[in-house]
């Protein structure tokens, strides 16, 4: 699962989670869970974190994002049924 705010997208394929931080669909800020009750930031799971430089120049952040795009959360719903579609 990802959540970001309110919004909570399931069955996302974990070998899709690198592309969609380089695509800059998932950001540092948003969280995963296996369960539905413990969550982790993205930039701080033990995995992805390498992909997050300490820096500052990585991805935007989430209101970076959210003031260039309203329409963020239907980006991520609309990514998540892409996915969907391609996994069957």
């Amino acid at each position: 699962m990802i959540r970001r705010g309110e919004s909570k997208v399931s069955n996302v394929p974990s070998e899709n989670l690198i592309t969609f931080i380089r695509k800059r669909a998932l950001l540092g800020t948003d969280e995963l869970s296996g369960d539905g009750k413990n969550w982790i930031r993205v930039d701080r799971h033990y995995q992805l974190q390498k992909y997050f430089p300490i820096d500052g120049e990585g991805p935007a952040t989430q209101a970076e994002v959210g003031e260039l795009n309203p329409g963020l959360k239907g980006n991520l719903e609309e990514v998540a049924d892409l996915l969907k579609d391609i996994n069957g």
